[in-house]
């Protein structure tokens, strides 16, 4: 079993260690960060365990129950037992429990609302605020906090850290990544087909020493060479001969993307990455990892789930909110598929403004949008008043339930088709595609 910590600076040595806790919480992404990382840490045979949505996890080995094997898992971490824990945390169970101060080694908040107004007052973002608060007091001083610069109210929490912070985000020229590039602090972001990262970050896994006590100029040029990168010549300047920038992953590369068309899942790859990276996993293994995941449906459902069936390939997504449809709908009209079958339901939840907000979105695919299961005509009526504000709106039909839905778009979809399945029930639509697969439909 292979032990890997991060060393404290000496003038903090009288602090407790850090556990090498992983806490990542956001309102979306963070269930695949965790996944991802989990992914990668066993890749790397670390001895790791995992606490998400889907269960309680050892070494790929799901136990029963939560709260008692999670406990478990905190003491084998305290006794070396186990190499890293990696736990996912919901905001509004953060808010009203909270968390034990500078405990985690490591943290990340993943995506949140951007500059989405209608985001930032939904119910299920309120309690995110004080959760992240609670987030950052959690790690540990000699610990690492990984947020997304893409989001102003998560770059804000660096303002309450003082120690290790690393940024990612979809842009080299966002403001807070141009700062990290020009500093020399530790950041990772996308750029031209390519997820890019500094010296800085990949210094934080080397373990040769804590980047933060290094000048950014030195933490960008000091460090030695990764297990991925070739040791200098005898009698060659290690300074000049390594790269201050280097890139990572190619996302052509990263099914999880859909050759980069899905920015959010990007974003998620960033995030596991700096979180991977800070570990000490190296970028070989990263790269290995990310080339074949894909959300799984036993473990993700409803996380953009892509499930190919009968030579069609459905993509299964759980948004419940016009903000999470977006950048999905986004993603899929910038692949250029020949025709986009949305199938959707009439999302009970959402007001009459925001469920024909929903069909703004849905309406700037070029396709067939299918309505399924609607508990009104009146639904029907606000979602179609949505889809018309679109200058070439779609054809709009409807279907009593998910299943003829179903079946009636796989008969019509063909190669070079996107079929995205929008579920208020995942795990159920991923059975029924099962079960139609196995009809030969």
């Amino acid at each position: 079993m292979s032990h890997q910590r991060h060393h404290l600076r000496p003038e903090r040595q009288t602090i407790p260690s850090a556990l090498p806790l992983v806490a990542i919480t956001g309102t979306r992404g963070k269930s695949t960060v965790a996944w991802l990382l989990y992914r990668m840490a066993r890749a790397h045979r670390l001895a790791a365990g995992l606490w998400c949505t889907s269960g309680v996890y050892i070494d790929d080995q799901q136990l029963a129950g939560e709260l008692k094997p999670w406990a478990a898992i905190v003491r084998a971490l305290s006794v070396g037992d186990l190499d890293v824990a990696i736990q996912e945390l919901e905001p509004p169970v953060v808010a009203s429990v909270g968390l034990p101060e500078a405990t985690y080694e490591l943290a990340a908040i993943t995506t949140l609302c951007g500059n989405d107004e209608t985001c930032m007052i939904a119910p299920a973002v309120r309690s995110a605020p004080r959760a992240h608060e609670i987030v950052v007091r959690a790690v540990h001083p000699g610990g690492t906090l990984v947020l997304n610069a893409d989001d102003p109210a998560v770059l804000q929490l660096a303002t309450r850290r003082t120690g290790r912070v690393v940024l990612f985000g979809l842009h080299p020229e966002n403001p807070a990544i141009r700062r990290c590039r020009a500093t020399g602090a530790p950041a990772i972001w996308y750029s031209n087909g390519s997820i890019v990262t500094n010296r800085a970050l990949l210094h934080y896994g080397s373990r040769s020493a804590p980047a933060a006590t290094l000048q950014p100029t030195e933490a960008a040029a000091t460090s030695r060479p990764g297990a991925d990168e070739p040791s200098p010549r005898p009698g060659t300047n290690h300074r000049t001969t390594i790269p201050s920038e280097v890139p990572l992953l190619q996302v052509q590369e990263i099914p999880c993307t859909l050759e980069g068309a899905l920015t959010f899942q990007i974003q998620n790859v960033m995030c596991a990455t700096a979180l991977a990276l800070a570990l000490g996993i190296p970028p070989s293994t990263i790269r290995a990892v990310t080339s074949r995941f894909v959300p799984s449906p036993a473990v993700l459902p409803g996380s953009c789930n892509l499930v190919p069936i009968c030579g069609r390939e459905v993509l299964i997504d759980g948004a419940r909110y016009p903000w999470m449809l977006r950048p999905l709908i986004r993603g899929i009209r910038q692949r250029k598929p020949r025709k986009t079958f949305v199938l959707t339901h009439d999302f009970p939840w959402l007001s009459e403004d925001e469920l024909r907000e929903v069909g703004r979105i849905l309406g700037r695919v070029r396709g067939m949008i299918v309505a399924y299961g609607l508990s009104s005509d009146d639904r029907l009526r606000t979602l179609s008043e949505g889809i018309a504000h679109n200058v070439l709106p779609p054809v709009v039909v409807t279907q009593p339930a998910v299943e003829q839905a179903l079946r009636s778009v796989l008969n019509l979809a063909r190669a070079g088709d996107v079929c995205l399945v929008l579920a208020s029930n995942p795990e159920g639509v991923i059975r029924l595609l099962s079960r139609l697969g196995a009809e030969g439909r």
